[in-house]
């Protein structure tokens, strides 16, 4: 479960072109926690070197989506989305590749994320 994550997270964090301090920063913390490798984490940064739009890092983190699916776990799924909002928001500025890359896999794993832009009113 926590290669998946860094799968997602590493996602998030290339699917604008850009690689941010703050997302790099962000993505270390949740990987400390997470005790995932320096390695680990380098070789999944390797692999998303080519992509070119969201479509490329959706297929590459379909096995990562499939192992949360199998789970079928509702804190994994909200876990991995979370941590895919804490890289994204992490340099202040959602690009929307990243919004759509995060609905697409909240999508995935049967998550509904409309509730947190909706606004409510008292």
């Amino acid at each position: 479960m926590k290669e998946a994550i860094t799968k997602l997270m590493i996602a998030t964090m290339m699917v604008d072109g850009e690689q941010s301090e703050s997302e790099n920063k962000t993505i270390k913390t949740v990987l400390g926690v997470l005790d995932v490798n320096d390695n680990k984490y380098n070789e999944y940064l390797h692999e998303t070197q080519d992509f070119h739009d969201v479509d490329d890092f959706i297929d590459w983190c379909k096995p990562a989506i499939e192992s949360i699916t199998q789970k079928d776990d509702t804190g994994w799924k909200a876990i991995s989305i979370v941590s895919m909002a804490l890289v994204a928001m992490a340099d202040t500025k959602i690009d929307p590749s990243e919004s759509q890359l995060i609905a697409a896999v909240a999508e995935m794993l049967n998550v509904n994320i409309d509730s947190l832009s909706a606004t409510k009113s008292a």
